[in-house]
């Protein structure tokens, strides 16, 4: 048995794979596997990775499962007490593995992520790591200490297997599941950090690209808004409704312009919510026996900031989202302070 599994999710991600699965071979930490899931691939995925890499478990499915179900199904069959989520579209340090293996070890760690330089990132916002906003958003540049992240994003990430087992809500299929998987350790109780000894070059873009689609749009507008309705209580879901409205007329504003969102998207994601209140209802209940903290100690590693913090306008927008947090006792890293 490996110590490990790397698993890497594919779908018509051919032109990636080399670079990939290269930096994966010249790793300095050996003890592990690397399984694929080729999510019906139709560009020869699943040929060229017999022909060219035999040493790599190919696990073939014949629709695309997203990034959710195709993880989910590496997870049944890896050998590793440790899982690693990697995105096909990445190149890595030498040291990669061994950095994530060893920031994972502390017994009251469930995540750990990688230091990920993503193409097109300015380099200031390496200097310090985000955190999750009210909207669902990432804001850069919130926590002074190296380590301390609110979770893992899933270009590059490992956990545990024997406290977290199958990681996904496959009804998620894409977006935002990497974020569910960090509010299911947390409001178990563990600790996620983040490692600057693990490094890679992430790509971006190797499955859905950045255009105006309505599948994109709604995908990241319903599950953002999922990850807040599945793990909160109604007390704080009322608090948190006033950023919920203000990112829908955000979004439905952006609509508008060429490249921004899909109007039909938004208008699907918040309408399939609130059609699915049974569904909500039953997830609910079958998280909530995972639960050990309370919601407190969650939301203190979160922020109240709406916009990163680049012009006087999105500071003063901040300032006002912080004195509304305070009155209503939404105690985010602002007001909290930072945790250990």
């Amino acid at each position: 048995m490996r110590k490990v599994s790397v698993i890497i999710v594919n779908y018509n991600g051919k032109h990636f794979l080399k670079d990939c699965l290269d930096s994966l071979m010249e790793q300095s930490f050996k003890d592990f596997e690397t399984i694929i899931v080729d999510n019906g691939s139709t560009d020869g995925s699943g040929e060229y990775i017999k022909e060219i890499y035999s040493w790599v478990r190919l696990v073939e499915i014949q629709e695309n499962l997203g990034f959710a179900g195709g993880n989910n199904e590496g997870v049944r069959v890896a050998e590793g007490e440790l899982i690693v989520l990697l995105n096909n579209d990445t190149i890595l340090e030498q040291d990669w593995l061994m950095g994530l293996v060893n920031a994972v070890e502390p017994n009251d760690v469930a995540i750990a992520s990688s230091l990920i330089l993503t193409d097109g990132i300015p380099a200031k916002y390496y200097e310090k790591n985000g955190s999750l906003n009210l909207f669902g958003h990432n804001i850069m540049s919130i926590f002074n200490k190296s380590e301390n992240i609110f979770y893992c994003g899933g270009a590059s990430l490992i956990f545990k297997k024997k406290i977290l087992d199958i990681p996904f809500d496959e009804d998620y299929f894409a977006y935002s599941e990497d974020v569910y998987l960090g509010m299911r350790a947390r409001f178990m109780g563990y600790r996620i950090r983040h490692t600057n000894e693990s490094k890679l070059r992430h790509i971006g873009g190797g499955t859905f690209r950045k255009e105006k689609n309505e599948r994109l749009t709604y995908y990241q507008e319903r599950n953002r808004l999922l990850n807040f309705f599945l793990f909160f209580s109604i007390k704080s879901l009322i608090k948190m409704s006033p950023y919920f409205l203000l990112n829908l007329l955000i979004k439905l504003a952006g609509s508008l312009f060429p490249n921004k969102y899909s109007f039909t998207g938004v208008v699907k994601a918040y309408k399939d919510l609130l059609d699915s209140r049974v569904m909500i209802k039953n997830k609910r209940s079958k998280l909530k026996k995972e639960i050990k903290v309370h919601e407190e100690e969650v939301i203190r590693w979160m922020t109240c900031k709406i916009f990163n913090e680049e012009t006087r306008h999105a500071r003063v927008i901040n300032k006002i989202s912080e004195f509304y947090c305070r009155i209503v006792n939404l105690r985010t890293i602002e007001i909290e302070g930072e945790c250990r």
